[in-house]
């Protein structure tokens, strides 16, 4: 992906730049010779913007106050059967709005894992600058979970890519738009049921079909067009 800065940048914008570029997956490119009909991240004073076609993209907390507004009662909560204290692994990132709520009622950190290379950049910085208790990973959840001790999490959590035509804020259009679409597979289930203590759990849709395919233990049905989460016991 390219890197540029923005307009009239100064130093610690261009010496952050150069540093993104020096990572895998990015390509420090002058204004000039940016090619603006492809997808550019964007140092500026600001911090991080994902710039396409037609669209700017900034980090932004999504629906975290609707989650913290529930707070115990919200379904992804009772699905984990969540308790202050418990470690939880996320294994599909994103902007960490599910990261950001979890770690708020275990009052520890969570950990993120998010594949995208500029997704991770930006969820970090964003993260870090709301003051959210989330590291985050950039790596393939499904081979980092191959290198985790038995055990070593209390939930593993993951929800892959939603489908499209499911209604979407824009952050999480965000995440479509440059996030893995690749699915979560029978491999990263199996690890993470390893590594997980107590439970794993994945969410779906309301219509999908996921959770029938992976065979959970059982599944957390909510709301009519609300998601449901499929739960592996430890």
């Amino acid at each position: 992906m390219q890197v540029t800065v923005s307009g009239r940048a100064r130093e610690q914008e261009l010496r952050r730049a150069a540093s993104i570029a020096e990572l895998p997956s990015f390509e420090l490119k002058s204004r000039a010779a940016v090619d603006w009909d492809a997808t550019v991240l964007q140092v500026s004073r600001t911090g991080l913007c994902l710039k396409t076609p037609g669209r700017d993209y900034r980090w932004h907390p999504g629906l975290l106050h609707t989650r913290v507004e529930a707070g115990w009662t919200h379904p992804l909560v009772r699905a984990m059967a969540l308790t202050q204290g418990d470690r939880v692994l996320d294994c599909t990132l994103g902007l960490g709005t599910d990261a950001s709520f979890v770690a708020l009622l275990t009052r520890v950190p969570v950990t993120g894992i998010e594949l995208q290379p500029a997704l991770a950049l930006m969820a970090q910085e964003g993260l870090r600058d709301a003051g959210h208790a989330v590291r985050v990973v950039n790596a393939d959840s499904r081979l980092l979970l191959g290198g985790l001790p038995d055990g070593s999490f209390d939930v593993v959590w993951g929800d892959p890519m939603f489908p499209v035509g499911a209604a979407v804020t824009h952050s999480l259009d965000l995440v479509r738009h440059i996030g893995s679409h690749a699915p979560l597979g029978q491999g990263w289930l199996d690890q993470a049921r390893r590594v997980a203590k107590k439970r794993v759990v994945v969410r779906d849709t309301w219509n999908g079909t996921l959770l029938e395919t992976m065979s959970p233990d059982k599944i957390l049905n909510t709301m009519r067009q609300r998601p449901r989460y499929g739960i592996w016991l430890g």
